[in-house]
């Protein structure tokens, strides 16, 4: 069998956006941001709307958890093809979901 000539540039360009989504993750804040307040860490997850914030793309609102937070940031974690990815973020990027 051979491959349709049609479809070939299709599909390159859909994988190589794949495994660059694989490899750039989001842009996420560093550790002076999280100021005096620890982290609250939590075993039981809240569902909640991200804005996650992309070094090659445009901000996107996602479903995520949120693992634990501070009066200042909150880091969430979200399933993806490729696995679990996790993030910091500002706590006003963040909103809580209904399951």
């Amino acid at each position: 069998m051979g491959t349709s000539k049609r479809y070939v540039e299709h599909f390159d360009n859909l994988m190589r956006t794949r495994l660059d989504e694989q490899h750039i993750g989001p842009c996420t804040l560093p550790l002076q941001a999280y100021g005096p307040d620890p982290i609250r860490w939590v075993h039981e997850r809240p569902a909640v709307w991200v804005w996650l914030t992309w070094p090659h793309k445009p901000a996107e609102r996602t479903a995520a958890f949120a693992a634990g937070w501070n009066d200042r940031v909150v880091i969430v974690e979200w399933s993806t093809l490729n696995g679990e990815r996790n993030t910091v973020v500002w706590r006003n990027a963040v909103t809580n979901r209904s399951t």
